[in-house]
């Protein structure tokens, strides 16, 4: 069965042509060149391509006139590449810890749009469970997710953060009080991990640690949560000592030259 093809919005369409044409042939053409090989017109094509280095998607070189790929999607590229990897080095921890914990354990990055993104998780084998899903997006206040990438802002992006989204509870237990939350922060950075007491969800509670990449920057949160009953304060100490153990390990791993650091989040 043919796939059906979406409306399209034809500008767009023919931009991603042009970006498209350079996985196949020379790293750099002209306006003729891609004319010829997209079959667009002319004008049509200088005038997307203008646009394309306007943005920094391409570049043009003044002595021979042809476009080559710029560096913006260098660094878009770059950012698909990190959060993969860190998924992919992330996710053997992930699958054990749930075992390991009888705990769901689930593995987020805060996003440019000011939320939680869940990249992994893993749930235990019980009748009732935690399940997040794969790519979901939750609020920037979410308990110990907040809490870790919120420690490594700077106070600035932090108050900006704040006056855009202001904090709002999401149960009794949620800290909105800005001088509490930032005591909480400062703990944060000095322990090296975030609790969450039913701060987020009702019901259930969470320990969260920092991943850091080999910029020294936080660019995800491994957080492992339950329900109340099963996430006693016996638990809780439990995982506040050995669960910064595996921040470290994936950090290591991720190029990261020391453990847990505070300089700037992935996504500020």
């Amino acid at each position: 069965m043919k796939e059906e093809v979406p409306a399209l919005v034809p500008a767009v369409d023919r931009a991603m042509q042009i970006l498209k044409a350079y996985r196949t042939g020379d790293d750099a053409y002209g306006v003729s060149d891609l004319s010829r090989l997209l079959n667009l017109n002319k004008s049509t094509v200088f005038d997307i391509l203008n646009t394309l280095t306007y943005h920094n998607l391409l570049e043009r070189d003044d002595d021979t006139k042809k476009y080559r790929l710029g560096p913006a999607l260098f660094h878009l590229g770059n950012l698909v590449v990190e959060r993969l990897s860190v998924r992919d080095v992330a996710h053997p921890f992930v699958r054990d810890l749930a075992v390991q914990y009888a705990s769901t354990i689930v593995l987020g990055t805060f996003t440019p749009s000011g939320s939680v993104m869940i990249m992994d998780s893993a749930e235990p084998e019980l009748e009732i469970k935690i399940s997040p899903s794969l790519g979901s997006r939750m609020s920037l206040w979410a308990g110990a997710f907040g809490k870790i990438f919120h420690a490594a802002l700077s106070p600035e992006a932090l108050r900006q953060l704040v006056h855009d989204k202001p904090m709002r509870p999401h149960t009794p237990h949620t800290i909105i009080d800005w001088t509490v939350y930032g005591q909480e922060l400062e703990g944060v950075r000095r322990n090296g991990y975030a609790t969450d007491y039913e701060e987020f969800l009702h019901g259930i509670r969470a320990v969260g640690v920092p991943i850091n990449d080999r910029e020294g920057r936080v660019t995800a949160a491994l957080v492992i949560m339950g329900w109340v009953r099963l996430m006693d304060e016996a638990k809780i100490e439990v995982l506040t000592r050995e669960l910064p153990y595996y921040g470290q390990r994936i950090s290591e791993l991720l190029g990261a030259k020391e453990y847990p650091q505070w300089e700037g989040t992935f996504a500020e």
